[in-house]
């Protein structure tokens, strides 16, 4: 392996953006997988705080991104660039922004252009790269030949900044301990700006990525665990995708190690050798959506077509008093928070997007709503989904959110299945008036054998999520003295997608 450090790359404002080069030793020209982030090029991965081992050994790994020495031994180069502002490039970060997103156009053109390259480049890793993997692709960069988006996002307010409206403090943290670090001048600041603005605006605009404007193949990566940040883009973002070639797996695991695991490197190289090596073989047999089917604390694997699955039957699991059921219930109410069991008496699969209807009214104008899917076995003890930091982070099986004064839905975006929020108004609530709420319930995968039970918890708060909470005292609408309706003319209901065996 050849290894080139600390390559100055010019962007089209003159700014200089600097990479390293890991690529075969020999002179035959190789495809190209580029990434660039403000994590640090240069940062080994056990230097790097916090959280996750090395998963893969290396000395040249570094968070998140492709081991060099794997892929320059199959007939890649790698490349790894310090975003703008961070660690040796220049200008000052902005993150997610259009310019951003350029530099790393800038970068691929580069990459393209070597002597050493065929001119194919693909973007790939994990989270902050297949972040910039979608926003890039939306750039349509000539040389960009394909896309490995693991674990990213693409709805920069919906996916990330304000789920439900609500705003995501964890980022505070992530930003003073992970980025802060590697700032080398003047930057703006994520946290503030997303702690200041509640409404979609043209600052969020500009972090979302226009979907229609992905046209190359893509292999879109979710996790179920990963309920936080990196599922639901994943999602959206192979179901948005314009590309013709377009493959969306989700599994399960820690946020990092399923990436380096040898099914998903096995898969990526099938999907790279075809598309920047031009083995148009490499990918058959591979099904459009591979789903790691939850079956309690197992899973399955399984090839399906589409997504949602075609053969998908829609049901209504209706509240009751302190109970889920087939049937509406007599009209009823009681008080906000509460619980509401479901006991399977066959096995039931629901896998996919679920969306919760439920009817409130409220003493003040406007509340929060948390919204937790858990899974319970014959005798009583939870089955938890894996979290971003593996079996020692338990999560709830399907997570949603919701502000009240945020329910207004773009009609022309939103399905029975997946409420779409325009986020673009404050629509107070009259105090004492039921009001519907449609919340939004990010895909999952649940089994349920027989006597095992189904949970469904409206909470006035996600303090359970530990460090990714909501709980930021200036951003929280409380719901004390509010009252869930049932029944009737209020028939609040989880919408679930039924899998038929």
């Amino acid at each position: 392996m050849r290894i080139e450090r600390d390559v100055v790359v010019p962007v089209r404002d003159g700014t200089s953006i600097v990479v390293d080069v890991f690529r075969p030793d020999g002179e035959r020209p190789v495809p190209v997988i580029a990434s660039m982030s403000p994590y640090g090029k240069d940062v080994h991965w056990p230097e790097r705080f916090p959280m996750y081992e090395l998963v893969e050994q290396g000395a040249h790994m570094v968070w998140e991104t492709p081991n060099p020495e794997w892929w320059t031994e199959r007939g890649f180069a790698v490349v790894r660039a310090d975003a703008r502002g961070t660690g040796k490039s220049g200008g000052a970060l902005d993150v997610f922004s259009r310019q951003d997103a350029e530099d790393f156009y800038d970068v691929v053109e580069w990459c393209g252009a070597q002597p050493w390259s065929t001119g194919k480049v693909a973007s790939s890793g994990i989270s902050w790269y297949a972040m910039m993997g979608w926003h890039v692709a939306a750039l349509q960069p000539p040389h960009l030949a394909a896309v490995v988006a693991w674990e990213g996002c693409t709805d920069f307010y919906r996916d990330w900044g304000r789920q439900g409206g609500i705003y995501t403090n964890a980022t505070e943290n992530w930003w003073r301990q992970q980025i802060i670090p590697q700032l080398n001048g003047e930057h703006a600041s994520m946290p503030q700006d997303l702690s200041s603005r509640e409404l979609v605006d043209d600052w969020y605009r500009e972090r979302t990525v226009d979907l229609a404007q992905v046209r190359v193949p893509v292999l879109s990566a979710g996790n179920w665990g990963s309920i936080h940040l990196h599922l639901r883009g994943n999602v959206e973002g192979w179901l948005g995708a314009a590309s013709e070639h377009k493959w969306l797996v989700i599994h399960v695991g820690s946020h990092v190690d399923p990436y380096y695991a040898d099914w998903a490197k096995d898969l990526q190289l099938r999907f790279l050798r075809r598309f920047l090596g031009g083995d148009r073989t490499a990918m058959d047999g591979v099904a459009p959506v591979r789903l790691a089917i939850r079956r309690g604390h197992d899973v399955e694997w399984r090839d399906e077509q589409d997504w949602p699955l075609p053969r998908t039957r829609w049901r209504r699991l209706y509240l009751g008093p302190e109970e889920l059921g087939w049937d509406r219930p007599a009209e009823g109410r009681t008080p906000y928070p509460a619980t509401f069991d479901f006991t399977a008496a066959e096995r039931l699969e629901i896998t996919g997007p679920v969306a919760l209807r439920l009817w409130v009214s409220h003493v003040a104008d406007d509340l929060d709503v948390f919204v937790q899917l858990e899974q319970y076995d014959a005798g009583g003890q939870r089955i938890p989904g894996i979290g971003p930091g593996g079996v020692a982070t338990p999560v709830p099986m399907g997570i949603g959110w919701l502000r009240a004064s945020h329910r207004e839905l773009d009609a022309e975006r939103s399905l029975p299945h997946r409420p779409w929020h325009s986020h673009d108004e404050v629509r107070p609530l009259e105090p004492g008036v039921p009001t519907l709420l449609e919340v939004e319930i990010w895909p999952t995968s649940i089994t349920l054998e027989p006597g095992q039970r189904l949970q469904l918890r409206v909470q006035a708060d996600d303090d359970n999520m530990g460090p990714l909470a909501h709980d930021d005292p200036d951003d929280r609408k409380h719901g004390r003295g509010a009252t869930i309706h049932f029944g009737g003319d209020h028939a609040s209901h989880l919408y679930v997608p039924v899998i038929p065996d």
